[in-house]
């Protein structure tokens, strides 16, 4: 078998592992490019309001940017997990039970002290519009966009770079794990631990779900729009 590509299963050719790291790089240089051009079209400071919009439409664009890289491979979306699971009912009540017992585990946390730095919603609190919209991009700008980027197209590309054994899957996900509590620094050290470690437990959800992206984005998606019901009523915590 030549050097640059593995075999998948029946056979097809699967790219070199280099090719994913290279869409790897490709998609992070094109984020950090994105944020400079909005950077040079939109002043500082910006409200949330507009924060949201903005944010939730570069988003989009990077996942069509993504999604570009992954056909240009020979891939589908289904090979980084976005794919139909056997039983949508069973795939909601995962996703409903994990919101739920991350949305306790992060309140108590907060009421025996231990918060994150998440001053910059404050906006949200009595102010119903900002809250529903902030609802809004929970869904798509966090559960789906996260998802989709840390748990699908990372973590895929991570594993097949070390190799697609299932050693490979289990440092992809610590990886990708630690990448995703880093993207959160503004929620204070604690904030990166926090957000770090679920998103080692969500990239071990993925595993366990057959590679299956649907529980983790509902998960998620529910669990942020909870809290931005919560911030509205009483704000958020600091750090």
């Amino acid at each position: 078998m030549p050097e640059n590509q593995i075999k998948r299963a029946g056979g097809i050719r699967r790219p070199s592992r280099w090719r994913y790291l290279i869409d790897i790089v490709v998609l992070v240089a094109v984020t950090f490019l994105l944020d400079t051009i909005l950077g040079a079209f939109i002043p500082a400071p910006i409200n949330l309001e507009k924060g949201f919009v903005f944010d939730a439409i570069g988003k989009m664009l990077l996942v069509g940017v993504a999604w570009g890289l992954i056909r240009l491979r020979g891939e589908t979306l289904a090979d980084i997990g976005l794919k139909r699971p056997s039983s949508w009912v069973r795939t909601f009540m995962i996703g409903i039970g994990l919101a739920a017992i991350v949305f306790i585990a992060m309140y108590l946390s907060e009421k025996a002290g231990f918060r994150r730095d998440l001053s910059k919603f404050k906006d949200v609190q009595g102010n119903v519009e900002l809250a529903l919209l902030g609802v809004f991009y929970a869904f798509l700008g966090a559960g789906f966009y996260e998802e989709f980027m840390f748990r699908g197209f990372l973590m895929h590309g991570l594993a097949m770079f070390f190799g697609a054994s299932r050693g490979a899957w289990i440092v992809a996900c610590l990886v990708q794990g630690a990448l995703f509590g880093a993207a959160h620094a503004y929620q204070n050290p604690l904030g990166i631990a926090i957000t770090g470690t679920l998103g080692v437990l969500m990239g071990l959800l993925v595993l366990a779900s057959g590679r299956n992206l649907w529980p983790v984005i509902i998960g998620h998606g529910l669990f942020d729009a909870s809290r931005f019901v919560l911030f509205y009523f009483q704000g958020p915590p600091t750090g």
